[in-house]
């Protein structure tokens, strides 16, 4: 509440002083409600499906200060509040990799940039919101038109005849301010330039990545399962706690009615093994089996020790090491007619540098630096015809699914978005399953879907796919659209026991209505049928897997 009445302060402060400054203020946004009902979203055999709501309001007031300067910000409220949900429901804080939970303090500010223009170019200083480059491939826009990846940079940018040029200076990550560790951001450095016509473009985009706090593929994994095993010595140390009370309290309630002169017995049993077994010996007299209370405090205190432990190594997060990383991103857009064609390349190559040296479980080699380099490619082509717009396309994206060896190809692990929405259930993050489609591997990872980035199974093992498809403008104001994915794993994963996992991610056919109901208000549902492949059954870790449908629709208000 208190930053509700801060940015109403803010605003309001510039609206009296309009007058005077001869201000402008022009705010567009969205509000949005969102559907969801997946039949098996962890395609396991006989789960129950999940079955929600969530929605999201955002606005972006631009202050024109004059024809020269512009201030543009953006914020979002109630960005995935749950329908139903307690509006003080706590952040999971003990799970880093947790997605953010619904809380009374629901509202952020996403972008504060000034626009500034001069006799030299113009100027983008402050917190920003992407825009694309190209097609989809590597962008960090979210979904919904909204934006949880906003980024705080220096941009500049010159137009000379048909080309658009300019440099970013962008900090991703600070690692600096207030650490014992210095030099430890995160910091990207672009070049671009794009050529515009009528009816195409192409650009080519370079990059430096200075990531000098980067978490590599090895220490991510570990850190997973070491907080998967966290997890699991709290339940076990939960457990055995709770036998040992439960136990002591019988015993006590027990030893009062059996002979009084039992209790001090009792209250002695836990801490000394002697009168533990003492204390079996009478109820062996009297025909009651022996308790242990000894071995039940001693469990319980060396699982909750156990437990501590996990924590701790939890608690101090993944280990750190620097990635430094060239980047080229070319890109054709066009249309020609009836005909449209998109085509990006992402390819990237550099090295990192480990915090301590490590050998190569197969071949015995010791490095203390791994080679880095990763490739993606997609294209993308429709065909207009009397209403009827056809469409087929693919993807690469490469994989790596070796963390021990000196070199790391997974693009996923470079550019955490891989987010081409072709197939709403396999390559998009529109339906909140890009972290969790499919459950976990046996080592309680997340197997996600191919977008789902760095903390999943399948996006570092990247992918290939190809799609057709076909959307018909059946009114004015209602498309109808069809279409079928077929997606394989690029490096598929292997099991502990050295097993590789099929790779056959599976099928997927997607049904579409896109509706205009009336200005600015809008419709978008999806029925989503994915035909599950072998690969999520993780090498043979989950021995059947069961097809998954989901049902989603969106109703917008733009404004």
């Amino acid at each position: 509440m208190k930053k509700f009445r801060f940015i109403v302060a803010i605003c309001a402060a510039l609206m009296i002083a309009a007058p005077a400054m001869a201000l402008e203020v022009e705010v567009s946004g969205h509000y949005f409600v969102e559907h969801f009902n997946h039949s098996n979203p962890t395609l396991n055999k006989d789960e129950a499906s999940d079955d929600y709501s969530t929605m999201e309001f955002m606005a972006k007031p631009v202050f024109k200060v004059n024809d020269n300067i512009t201030l543009t910000t953006q914020f979002t409220a109630l960005q995935d509040h749950t329908w139903g949900y307690d509006a003080s429901r706590p952040t999971d804080e003990d799970n880093p990799l947790s997605p953010k939970m619904d809380n009374n303090e629901n509202f952020d500010w996403k972008a504060a940039y000034m626009t500034i223009k001069t006799s030299i170019g113009g100027f983008i200083v402050g917190r920003y919101i992407d825009t694309p480059w190209g097609t989809g491939l590597g962008d960090s826009t979210a979904s919904h038109g909204s934006n949880s990846r906003h980024k705080d940079r220096v941009m500049w940018v010159v137009p000379t005849g048909d080309f658009i040029s300019g440099l970013v200076a962008q900090k991703n990550g600070e690692g600096d301010r207030g650490n014992v560790i210095s030099d430890a951001d995160f910091h990207k450095f672009y070049g671009f330039s794009a050529y515009k016509q009528e009816n195409w473009s192409t650009g080519l985009l370079i990059a430096r990545y200075e990531h000098k706090n980067y978490v590599n593929q090895r220490d991510l994994r570990n850190f997973q399962i070491g907080y998967d095993g966290y997890l699991a010595a709290s339940s076990a140390a939960t457990v055995a706690q709770g036998t040992y009370a439960g136990t002591y309290a019988q015993a006590l309630q027990l030893a009062g009615a059996l002979n009084p002169a039992l209790v001090p017995l009792v209250q002695a049993a836990p801490f000394d093994a002697a009168s533990s077994a003492a204390l079996d010996g009478a109820l062996a007299g009297a025909g009651i089996p022996a308790i242990d209370l000894y071995g039940l405090n001693s469990s319980a205190i060396t699982a909750q020790g156990a437990a501590a432990a996990a924590g701790a190594a939890v608690q101090a997060g993944p280990t750190r090491s620097s990635l430094g990383l060239w980047v080229f991103n070319p890109y054709f857009m066009g249309t020609f007619g009836p005909l449209t064609a998109e085509a990006e390349i992402l390819y990237g190559f550099g090295e990192i540098e480990l915090d301590e040296v490590r050998t190569d479980p197969v071949s015995g080699n010791t490095f203390d630096t791994i080679d880095a380099e990763g490739f993606a490619a997609t294209l993308d082509v429709k065909y207009d015809i009397a209403g009827l717009t056809l469409n087929a396309g693919g993807t690469y994206v490469q994989g790596d699914s070796n963390p021990d060896d000196d070199e790391a190809s997974a693009i996923g692990y470079f550019e955490e978005s891989i987010d081409l929405e072709h197939g709403f259930l396999l390559t998009s993050d529109y339906q909140n399953l890009n972290t969790t489609l499919g459950g976990t591997d046996e080592n309680g990872i997340p197997l996600g879907n191919v977008s789902g980035g760095p903390t999943t199974i399948t996006g570092p093992a990247g992918y290939t796919s190809f799609w057709l498809g076909a959307k018909y403008q059946l009114l004015d104001n209602l498309k109808l659209g069809v279409l079928y994915v077929n997606s394989t794993a690029d490096d598929a994963p292997k099991t502990n026991a050295g097993v590789e996992w099929d790779d056959d991610h599976g099928a997927e056919y997607d049904f579409t209505v896109e509706w205009d109901i009336m200005n600015n208000l809008k419709f978008w549902g999806v029925v989503a049928y994915l035909d599950a492949g072998d690969y999520w059954k993780a090498g043979g870790f989950r021995p059947e897997v069961e097809n998954n449908t989901t049902f989603y629709g969106r109703i917008t208000l733009e404004f």
